[in-house]
């Protein structure tokens, strides 16, 4: 059976993620393939979205990217609740005064957008 339209999207934004995590790391594609154990094109069909990867690759690569392997769920999420989780960890590495400011800067946009009413893309991608 197809992956459906969602299962798509989500491993499309999963295999972004895994490239901004590698790239961030210093890794080549074909260091990371080779630290997997599979070839160059799988693990670029996985960068891509077009192949999902497993939990146990998940674990592998976030092993290798030093971070957690929930950021390759949170940061491609259009949900609120993983947005606000993936905020609380950009800020997290934040001073005290800085948290402050991006705070007030949100919650000025957040007035000024909350006015007008609207469904995003993604959110309507996303929803079940």
């Amino acid at each position: 059976m197809a992956p459906s339209r969602q299962e798509e999207l989500v491993s499309r934004k999963i295999g972004k993620t895994i490239a901004k995590k590698r790239k961030a790391a210093g890794y080549t594609q074909e260091q990371v393939a080779e630290h997997l154990g599979i070839g160059n094109e799988a693990f670029s069909r996985i960068e891509r979205g077009l192949v999902s990867p497993g939990i146990f690759k998940l674990y592998e690569l976030a092993e290798l990217f030093q971070c957690g392997v929930e950021t390759f769920l949170i940061e491609g999420s259009g949900r609120p609740t993983d947005q606000a989780e993936h905020l609380q960890l950009l800020m997290s590495r934040l001073s005290g005064p800085d948290r402050q400011m991006i705070v007030g800067i949100v919650e000025r946009l957040s007035a000024r957008l909350g006015k007008e009413p609207r469904k995003s893309k993604s959110d309507a991608d996303l929803s079940p």
